[in-house]
C-alpha cells in the first residue's frame, strides 16, 4: 500500500482528473534492463468503469519495473465533473484533461510511454497517440472502439441512438460513438507505424456487439501474431477480466526484453 500514491491533486487552482501511480518495485525488468530505459505505463479504461479494472494488471506490471498511472475519466469513479476539470465532456475535452494530467506528472517528457486502453479508453488511446506520437511507443488495445460500426450491427445502433438521448453528462461523451472522432485513416496511420516492429498489439472479443472485432482491418494492418481473437467472448467479459488475459506477461506489450509469450485466450 506504501507505493500507492492516491494523488487527487489541484493543477494551476483548478481540480484534477483522480489518478494513482504506482511506483516501480523491481531494479529491472527481466533481469537484464536498466530502470531508466523502462517504459512509463498508462492505462486508460472504457465508459461506466474505473480504474480498479485495470488495477491488478498494474499492479503486475509494477513489480516488473515500470512506473504505471491509472485515472478515473471525467464523471467516473472518484474523478470530479467535466464541468469541474474546465474541459468539454467530450472525447476532446477528456484528452485535454489527459494531456494536463501528465503533464503535471512529468511525463510529458523522459521515458517514453505504454499506452493500453479498453472499449472508449481504447479509442482514447488511439487519439493520444496520434496527438502525441513522439511520446508513445506502445500501444495496447482491448475492444477498442474508434472504428465505424457495421450497419448489420442493429444491437449497437439501437443501443447508441437510446444512450443519446439520455439527458445526463455521463451519457455526453458516447454522441460520438463508436469512433470518437477517429478515422480508419488515422488508426491505420498508427498500425504503419507501431506495427512493423511488434509495438501494437489488438484484442478482440469473437462475440463483441459493442465494438465488433474488425478483423479484416487489424489483420490487414497488423501482423497476425499482434492480433489476438478470444473465442465466445462478449465486448463486457473482455473489458471486465483484463487481468485474466495475461497481458502483463507479454513484454512486446510493455517494451521490456525477455523471450515473447504467447497470449492468453482463456
Amino acid at each position: 500500500q506504501g507505493r500507492l500514491q492516491l494523488l487527487h491533486a489541484e493543477l494551476q487552482g483548478r481540480p484534477q482528473l483522480f489518478h494513482v501511480v504506482l511506483r516501480a518495485t523491481s531494479a529491472t525488468a527481466a533481469g537484464d534492463s536498466e530502470p531508466s530505459a523502462l517504459l512509463r505505463v498508462v492505462l486508460l479504461h472504457g465508459w461506466l468503469q474505473d480504474c480498479t479494472c485495470w488495477l491488478q494488471v498494474a499492479s503486475a506490471l509494477s513489480r516488473e519495473g515500470h512506473d504505471v498511472l491509472l485515472l478515473d475519466w471525467p464523471h467516473h469513479g472518484h474523478s470530479p465533473s467535466a464541468a469541474e476539470l474546465g474541459v468539454e465532456m467530450s472525447a476532446c475535452g477528456w484528452l485535454s484533461a489527459l494531456d494536463a494530467l501528465l503533464m503535471h506528472l512529468g511525463w510529458d517528457s523522459g521515458p517514453p510511454l505504454a499506452v493500453a486502453g479498453c472499449s472508449l479508453g481504447g479509442a482514447l488511446s488511439m487519439r493520444y497517440t496520434l496527438m502525441r506520437p513522439d511520446r508513445v511507443a506502445r500501444l495496447t488495445l482491448v475492444a477498442p472502439a474508434g472504428l465505424p460500426e457495421p450497419m448489420w450491427n442493429a444491437p449497437f445502433w439501437v443501443a447508441s441512438n437510446l444512450v443519446k438521448q439520455i439527458p445526463h453528462p455521463i451519457f455526453n461523451v458516447t454522441r460520438t460513438t463508436p469512433t470518437y472522432g477517429l478515422t480508419p485513416e488515422g488508426v491505420a496511420s498508427i498500425t504503419r507505424r507501431l506495427g512493423p516492429s511488434g509495438a501494437m498489439r489488438v484484442v478482440v472479443g469473437a462475440y463483441d456487439l459493442v465494438h465488433t472485432p474488425h478483423l479484416e482491418f487489424w489483420t490487414r494492418f497488423l501482423p497476425a501474431a499482434s492480433v489476438t481473437v478470444l473465442p465466445r467472448t462478449s465486448h463486457w467479459w473482455a473489458c471486465t477480466h483484463l487481468f485474466g488475459l495475461r497481458l502483463h506477461e507479454v513484454p512486446e506489450c510493455w517494451g521490456r526484453s525477455g523471450p515473447p509469450r504467447r497470449m492468453s485466450r482463456l
